[in-house]
């Protein structure tokens, strides 16, 4: 029992991400950027990596979190055909992106039409990640699933959840 607490909390030091929490509403300015929550800046410090995410956003990770989550898919086997599609998707979407001077991530255009974002965005907080939302596309997913998680019956793992 000793042992898991221990990789856990190794774990946790190796990444040092911090938390990244909450639903933030803003608008694209001219260019194609967002300003991220102050308190998310610190994770993003030292680099992010966008990429084509599930369900409609845009998954923005961390520099250390990418190289964790980039090692998780590395690890597919390469006979696979699933585990194929899924590093294509997943690392061929993807592009490094540095915040600016005033805490503002520019979101590619390619990676912005994929998803169909718009001038309004949502900055969804999730933990080890952040989700970049068209806010309409938001709005539909959080009415599609919101009843099913207040309700108790939308379940991590279960068929038709998440």
């Amino acid at each position: 029992m000793e042992d898991k607490w221990h990789a856990v909390e190794e774990r946790g030091r190796r990444r040092g991400v911090t938390e990244l929490l909450g639903t933030h509403r803003y608008q694209l300015d001219p260019k194609g950027r967002v300003s991220l929550p102050a308190r998310f800046r610190e994770a993003f410090a030292e680099g992010a990596v966008l990429t084509l995410g599930q369900d409609g956003c845009l998954f923005c990770f961390p520099r250390a979190e990418w190289e964790a989550r980039s090692e998780e898919v590395r690890r597919l086997p390469l006979s696979d055909p699933q585990g194929r599609a899924y590093a294509r998707v997943f690392f061929g979407k993807a592009e490094a992106v540095e915040l600016d001077a005033q805490g503002r991530l520019l979101i590619p255009q390619r990676l912005r039409q994929e998803v169909g974002i718009g001038r309004e965005v949502v900055v969804l907080g999730v933990m080890d990640r952040m989700e970049i939302w068209d806010r309409d596309a938001h709005e539909r997913y959080e009415q599609t699933h919101g009843g099913a998680y207040l309700a108790g019956t939308l379940q991590p793992g279960s068929r038709g959840s998440l």
